[in-house]
């Protein structure tokens, strides 16, 4: 069954799953819905639709003929931005604008236009600013003066170039870091290089400068804040304040009454965990601001990478349809009749079609599939009531979870989470380590002032084949530290690169659905400030995109000494242990009064290696136990028979005894070293003033002795010894200062010619002379 056909099919066995057995099909009346898979031409295009309600348009580039076919008015995604206007001071270049505009408003001269953006911490030279490269190569210090003169020239000169033709303009873009609802100054973003230039006053100094320019010239040019994230009720609330208190110190400022901020912008990148009623309540808070519109921008609906499935498909086809029933309900246009606030004034997908790299590249984020294919996301765009009515989401939950690993969170929409990412906490102590913070306590480690670390990353790209490595504040998406945002695209690496900095951005060497190991390796320092770069290590897709899945992550501390493995994601799971096998393969040697017995170990160890083995004599139970794959059974009667089991011992527990092995009998052999029988005395005298030292030594065995003996002072002497027969020898010191010492006898049989000879002690035998 083809694509189409199983979404279709997939809605009819919905739309009969929601009758119910209490209300046979016969008797109901459903709305009936196109199906989806034809290109674009065979369905309504989505301006017409929403023509009566708010602009229909498109942000970034796309698709020609479904673009012109669909869309009402334009933004550029990159050409107007800073970078792209003025990367050096001075140098204006709009030519790369004007095509884009040209590229579609040639085929629909009535395509409306918007710019996108004035004043942005991203895509922006830092001159703009006035920040020469201090430690780290991020900006040091800032001239206030400098800046505002460049932050003016940039707006009168941009503006003022495209000036009336467009319908408004982005003069400021994600301004917001962490949300404080109450403190909206201070939930601006510290790290942007406008803020450390000019501070909170930046964006309401960028408005105020797009107001002078638009109003002298008697431009109806709408002047736009746009951030994303504004389906979160916190930042919200601080966009909310903020544009509320601006606007309220400027109120007299304008012709005609017009706010300084005229519309907020929404920027709608959303996914399948997005809450639609926190959107539809942060459109009614910004309606309540009275003189100002909301522009849903950059809209698009993420799905997990790897595979669109039938299932997922119908999912963003009811989040796609969810939202436009709210933007309905609250659209500016004659169409709603609702007693809702009529604020909506323009809604702006993200594109045409679906693309497997770039923005939300393997995504499929759009209403179109790859090769310009309606999904049932268009019919959810088009037809927002008969959809909700004829299908309804399909759980896909499930999958196995990964044990946690303290201090490492991941991310991946893939698992049904709402973006990619890694965070490595290194710290909850902000003293110690500016920024570094956790909300759970736990912590990957605690990095030493001076010490080397190497990060190793291992990912596959399912549409995002860049990843920056940067600085965050803890283990949210999000925070970054103070100067990573400036930073994060001035030290690019390939794959196979070893990065040297944090932020590192690795952007070439890469293909969709490559898997690569992205390795970081830094020397932190701890004497950072509190405004610094020092913080928790993050794993972003770069350019914002989530289709990526993190595989493998590990920390190793690098040292001449060798390189320790701090941290390692996922967390080796190591089953329970086991008692180990039994060994095998016993067998033993006899000896006198002795045997030695020898084993394979056990080939499964249980999981848990084996510490000792024992050894059991059988009949009479003699052991021996030993660390290694052999041990000698002492204690066994010559003459006797004996066979021997081993079991094996590890952390959980004994093996089962092994098979027995052949009998063997110990026994006295021929040249078998053994004690021998000896009877020693000794006695000492003083003689002519020096110590005499007499031995006295009786075989008392049955056969032949050698019979050596020795004092401290004197060599070694020896005589072979008939049984029953006796041995008796004196030694005179060499002077009267030599002190009779401990006498030591040994003997050994004279069968055997390597004999090992048996020590008697014969007691002590000393003379005190002089």
């Amino acid at each position: 069954m083809t694509r189409p056909a199983l979404a279709t099919a997939l809605a009819g066995l919905l739309c009969l799953a929601a009758l119910g057995p209490a209300h046979p099909a016969a008797a109901a009346v459903e709305p009936e819905l196109p199906p989806s898979g034809q290109t674009f031409e065979h369905y309504p295009a989505m301006k017409d639709v929403y023509e009566d309600h708010f602009s229909f348009g498109i942000f970034g580039a796309g698709e020609v003929d479904g673009l012109v076919y669909n869309y009402a008015s334009y933004t550029p995604g990159n050409e107007m931005k800073p970078e792209s206007t003025q990367r050096d001071k001075g140098v204006f270049t709009f030519d790369p604008a004007e095509a884009a505009f040209a590229r579609y408003t040639t085929r629909n001269p009535d395509l409306a236009m918007y710019g996108h953006t004035l004043a942005w911490h991203s895509q922006t030279p830092t001159w703009m600013w006035d920040a020469p490269p201090a430690r780290f190569d991020q900006p040091g210090t800032f001239d206030s003066d400098v800046a505002l003169e460049n932050l003016n020239a940039h707006i009168e000169a941009v503006l003022g170039h495209f000036g009336e033709r467009l319908v408004a303009i982005d003069v400021v873009n994600e301004a917001v870091g962490t949300a404080n609802p109450a403190d909206w100054r201070g939930s601006l973003a510290k790290g942007e290089g406008w803020y450390q230039a000019l501070g909170a006053d930046w964006v309401e100094l960028a408005f105020l400068k797009a107001a002078e320019v638009v109003d002298a010239n008697g431009w109806d040019v709408k002047l736009v804040y746009n951030d994303f994230g504004l389906d979160s009720p916190a930042k919200a609330r601080v966009v909310y304040e903020m544009v509320k208190d601006i606007n309220a110190r400027h109120a007299d400022l304008r012709p005609g009454g017009k706010p300084l901020i005229e519309v907020i912008g929404m920027q709608g990148h959303y996914n399948l965990a997005t809450d639609v009623t926190a959107v539809e309540e942060n459109i009614r808070l910004f309606a309540t601001l009275g003189n100002v519109e909301v522009n849903v921008t950059e809209m698009d609906i993420a799905l997990p990478p790897g595979e669109l499935t039938p299932e997922n498909e119908n999912n963003q086809g009811m989040k796609y349809a969810e939202l436009f029933s709210v933007y309905r309900d609250y659209a500016a246009g004659p169409a709603n009749t609702t007693s809702n606030p009529h604020v909506v004034t323009a809604v702006k997908l993200a594109g045409v079609r679906d693309v497997a790299t770039g923005w939300k590249g393997g995504e499929f984020a759009m209403p179109y599939d790859y090769d310009g294919h309606a999904k049932l996301a268009l019919l959810g765009i088009l037809y927002p009531e008969q959809f909700l009515a004829t299908h309804e989401y399909i759980d896909t939950s499930g999958g196995e979870e990964r044990p946690p690993v303290p201090g490492v969170h991941v991310f991946d929409t893939s698992a049904g989470d709402s973006w990619s990412g890694a965070n490595i906490v290194l710290g909850d102590d902000a003293e110690a380590w500016p920024w570094s913070t956790t909300d759970d306590g736990e912590v990957a480690f605690r990095p030493e002032p001076g010490a080397t670390y190497r990060v190793t990353v291992n990912y596959t790209a399912k549409g995002t084949t860049a990843i920056r490595v940067r600085w965050v504040r803890d283990n949210t998406n999000g925070g970054y530290t103070s100067a990573d945002g400036a930073a994060v695209n001035a030290h690019p690496y390939a794959a196979g690169e070893v990065a040297t900095h944090i932020p590192a951005y690795f952007n070439s060497g890469m293909v969709n659905m490559g898997s690569y190991d992205l390795v970081t390796q830094i020397t932190l320092d701890g004497d950072q400030p509190a405004d610094g770069l020092i913080g928790n290590i993050g794993i972003r897709g770069g350019g914002g995109g989530n289709a990526f899945s993190v595989n493998t992550i590990k920390v190793e501390k690098v040292s001449d000494a060798g390189d320790e493995v701090l941290v390692t994601w996922p967390a080796a799971v190591v089953p329970p242990a086991s008692a180990p096998a039994a060994p095998t393969a016993v067998s033993a040697v006899a000896g006198h009064g002795s045997a030695t017995v020898s084993w394979t170990p056990p080939a499964d160890d249980g999981g848990s290696p084996v510490t000792v083995s024992t050894v059991t004599a059988a009949p009479g139970g003699a052991t021996c136990t030993t660390d290694g794959p052999s041990c000698r059974v002492t204690g066994l009667t010559n003459g006797r028979a004996y066979t021997f089991t081993v079991v094996a011992t590890n952390a959980a527990g004994d093996s089962e005894p092994s098979a027995a092995s052949v009998p063997v009998t110990p026994s006295v052999l021929p040249g078998t070293p053994r004690e021998v029988s000896l009877t020693v005395s000794a006695a000492a005298e003083c003689v002519a003033g020096r110590p005499r030292v007499t031995v006295h030594v009786r075989n008392d065995e049955r056969v032949p002795v050698l019979v050596a003996a020795a004092t401290p002072w004197w060599s070694v002497s020896g005589r072979l010894l008939m049984p029953g027969a006796s041995f008796e020898r004196t030694w005179t010191a060499p002077g009267a200062s030599v002190a009779a010492g401990n006498l030591r006898v040994t003997g050994a049989t004279v069968v055997s010619w390597q004999p090992a000879l048996t020590s008697y002690q014969a007691g002590h035998a000393g003379a005190s002379c002089g």
